[in-house]
């Protein structure tokens, strides 16, 4: 039963092999385009390659072809990235796995936005809660409302919540500037707050949620 997928999209990514982890049982790796690419080059596993493959050389393409055991080739031409293909992909072949994202968050701003904009695709409701954006110095989780306890990880300093919608009642406790049952009646950036332990508290009651953690 496959409980972890890593998605990389993109080209070079500092401190791949650190991010996508070591190789175990129930974890699956797609490579997005040049990210399958990336991961071969790199030496680490590469399960399921996606794209159109624009982007690289037909003796590139024959190396993934090579190395990957699931290749498929979209069109050029198409009614999404080859990211969101990617994500229907798990959501077909593994709804439940928790998904960490790699890649996404550097290059092209129209492709950074897509990426955030994954928050309101309806194909990927079922998934939000499951997925994790993260780069060598940002991590990204999406929250429904309801309360939840965050564990400071180690490698970073700051914590940032996003509300990428209106938000009521957000309370934030343990951390450097706390908050106190607040409403917010458009998308707003409360950035650079700190934890003041190893864990802090938030909880709202309506809303969409981007919490990031990150450092320097």
């Amino acid at each position: 039963m496959t409980s972890n997928v890593v998605i990389v999209s993109g080209g070079q990514v500092e401190g791949l092999a650190e991010l996508v982890g070591q190789s175990q049982q129930g974890k699956k790796v797609i490579g997005v385009d040049r990210g399958a690419l990336c991961l071969i080059d790199a030496g680490l596993d590469c399960h399921v390659a996606i794209g159109d493959f624009d982007s690289i050389s037909s003796k590139e393409l024959e190396k993934i072809n090579d190395c990957v055991e699931t290749v498929i080739i979209l069109p050029a031409e198409k009614d999404m990235t080859d990211t969101e293909a990617a994500l229907d992909y798990v959501v077909k072949y593994y709804p439940d796995a928790q998904i960490k994202m790699v890649g996404l968050l550097g290059g092209r701003l129209d492709h950074l936005m897509s990426n955030l904009w994954i928050a309101y695709h309806p194909s990927y409701q079922q998934l939000l809660a499951q997925i994790t954006i993260v780069d060598s110095r940002n991590s990204l989780s999406y929250y429904r409302p309801g309360r939840y306890h965050i564990l400071k990880e180690k490698d970073k300093k700051y914590l940032s919540l996003v509300g990428m919608t209106a938000v009521k009642q957000l309370v934030i406790k343990d951390a450097k500037y706390p908050l106190t049952g607040h409403d917010f009646s458009f998308p707003i950036a409360l950035v650079s707050n700190e934890f003041l332990g190893e864990q802090m508290t938030f909880s709202f009651e309506e809303g969409l949620i981007a919490l990031i953690q990150s450092n320097d």
